[in-house]
């Protein structure tokens, strides 16, 4: 048997009483931050430290990006759309809507015809152009695989992290693009929103290749056409204007980059589309961590409560980024943690309020009537003892001692109820007092007598400490005689003897009695017994005046006091009644002094 007390009460029902109320505070936070929206910002929060940790996609070779001026005119744009063309540019996206706030005029609608690898973009809503209204119906009719939408697709903070939906009335400038760059058709995208998977920046510019406008024009036609021929060119506004995204601000032009390169990519399969778990899987993953936080708390000690927490988040965190590499299933990682760490909670309070309760119920069984060092004592020694929340049947040496007073019958006779029972309370208040002086614990009052016991409730470790309780039984039996000499009056006793007192020592089981209402902490067993029949047993010198409180102790006590035993003469076997078999037995003289 250990005794080590561990750091948190680890009693089977307590355990699953924890486990349960926290996965029921856990699973109720997270309805309530879904509810709030709450769970949506802490799940932004932890994409973003997901996509950042993810953000060593290399640029495709194949993608260009030409930065335009916001100062760049018409003709400009248009210019370098033909060169671009006639240099052998498999596609040339137009996005300059992302940052102009007025439709360009004029030009751009004739490249559609003048140039046939410009697909130009346009949006929606957002910070320009409508619908192209500068394209021409007929053009529109003959040739809308040439306009797509843009649009950045922002979250409720303004960061961009997602892509559009595909589908709808026309396609997504980012799809054109990538299905131009990977030669395949667009619907082999996913129709969901996918996360956006930024590139490394290991180059230049935001870690796409680009060149500025004012280059390429000034580039002669042999060099632009080696730049160019067979890649995929996006020309766009670069006005220095930035937009938060998962990774830090970049410009639009960037974020657009982003989309085409993060799309052809999957187009070519060289990664997977980043799109979010099913409803299915993402409360299976939310009830894991619900659950595992529950257990944790529950389970484990305090101290390593706080390392697996620590595994938990790193695996979390692990989890999490191997389900994007291996399957492209985004999972909630702020939701999850946030339902962990919830249930972590809701357990570790439960365990708190029941160790509370525990320690009212120590307190209400042992504190009464014992020292707050016993009762002290008692509550950090509570795992030896305590199952379940209350003391559980336990087997031990104890040493008990019964005290009755002798006349008390005739004294009430004689006097008013209300004198016997002052009586009564002053003589067993000091009774008490004592014996929880000498560390022992009052088991029970049964009208003029009390029952205490020494070596409870906390299981003794050694042969020296039960012989200490022995001894304190004792010197505890010789303070009581003190005590009573004192206060009871003369005219209390029975042919002398005033009061009678047996002490035995033994093994003993202690526990407790009575039900949810009522719970009685006491000692049973033969050692309960052969004590009461010691303090009742008759013996012929007990009219001798000066015994004022006789004192019987057992052979068994006396062998655990040895050198230290109190001067005694031998009663020799007793016989007592209800036992067959005869008991050694001492009287304690008189005169003896407590031994300490």
């Amino acid at each position: 048997m250990t005794d080590t007390p561990p750091g948190r009460e680890r009693f089977l029902d307590a355990r699953l009483l924890a486990a349960i109320g926290g996965v029921a505070v856990g699973a109720t936070a997270l309805v309530v931050a879904t509810f709030l929206r709450v769970s949506d910002a802490l799940n932004r929060a932890a994409d973003d430290r997901v996509a950042t940790a993810l953000a060593d996609t290399p640029a495709s070779a194949q993608l260009l990006v030409v930065r335009a001026p916001s100062r760049a005119g018409d003709w400009m744009l248009g210019k370098i759309i033909q060169d671009l063309d006639s240099a052998g540019a498999r596609a040339v996206g137009v996005a300059i809507d992302l940052s102009v706030a007025v439709a360009p005029t004029g030009t751009l609608p004739d490249l559609l015809t003048a140039s046939p690898h410009a697909v130009i973009a346009v949006t929606e809503a957002g910070d320009s152009v409508a619908w192209p209204w500068f394209i021409p119906d007929s053009v529109r009719a003959r040739g809308t695989n040439r306009v797509a939408l843009t649009e950045l697709l922002r979250d409720a903070d303004g960061a961009v992290r997602l892509t559009r939906t595909t589908g709808g009335r026309a396609a997504l400038f980012a799809d054109r693009m990538a299905a131009t760059m990977s030669g395949r058709a667009s619907s082999f995208l996913p129709s969901a929103p996918m996360h956006l998977r930024f590139a490394r920046a290991d180059t230049v510019w935001y870690g796409v290749p680009s060149i500025s406008l004012d280059s390429a024009l000034a580039m002669p036609a042999a060099a632009l056409q080696k730049l160019v021929s067979g890649r995929t060119v996006l020309l766009g506004i670069d006005d220095g204007r930035t937009v938060p995204t998962s990774v830090g601000a970049m410009p639009p032009l960037a974020v657009i980059a982003h989309e085409v390169n993060s799309r052809s990519r999957i187009a070519l399969q060289a990664e997977r589309a980043l799109s979010d778990a099913s409803l299915p899987v993402t409360l299976l993953w939310l009830l894991l961590w619900v659950i595992a936080g529950a257990a944790i708390t529950a389970v484990a000690s305090l101290g390593t409560t706080v390392l697996l927490a620590i595994g938990a988040v790193v695996s979390q965190a692990a989890l999490a980024l191997w389900s994007i590499e291996a399957t492209g299933i985004w999972l909630p990682l702020g939701t999850a943690m946030l339902g962990f760490l919830m249930a972590m909670a809701g357990a570790e309070t439960i365990s708190l309020w029941q160790a509370r309760r525990r320690q009212r119920l120590t307190s209400l069984l042992f504190s009464r009537f014992v020292t707050p060092a016993l009762a002290n004592d008692a509550w950090n020694a509570r795992h030896l003892y305590l199952q379940g929340g209350r003391p559980a049947p336990l087997q031990l040496p104890v040493t008990v001692l019964f005290i009755d007073l002798r006349g008390f019958t005739r004294f009430s006779e004689a006097n008013a109820a209300s004198d016997v029972m002052q009586l009564l309370t002053d003589v067993t208040a000091a009774c008490a007092s004592d014996i929880a002086a000498h560390g022992g614990l009052v088991d029970d009052f049964a009208g003029d007598g009390i029952k205490a016991d020494f070596g409870v409730p906390v299981p003794r470790r050694g042969a020296a400490e039960i012989a200490s309780d022995a001894m304190n039984a004792v010197n505890c039996a010789q303070a009581l005689a003190k005590t009573i000499e004192r206060l009871l009056p003369g005219s209390i006793g029975n042919a002398g003897t005033r009061a009678r007192i047996g002490v035995h020592s033994g093994t003993a089981v202690a526990g407790t009695i009575g039900g949810s209402t009522r719970l009685k902490y006491t000692v049973v067993g033969d050692v309960v017994n052969v004590a009461a029949r010691l303090q009742s047993v008759e013996l012929t010198d007990d009219g001798d005046a000066a015994a004022v409180c006789r004192i019987v102790v057992s052979a068994a006590t006396m062998a655990l006091l040895d050198a230290n035993a109190p001067a005694a003469s031998d009663l020799g076997l007793l016989t007592l009644t209800g036992r067959d078999q005869p008991v050694q037995a001492y009287r304690l003289r008189p005169a003896a002094s407590p031994s300490h």
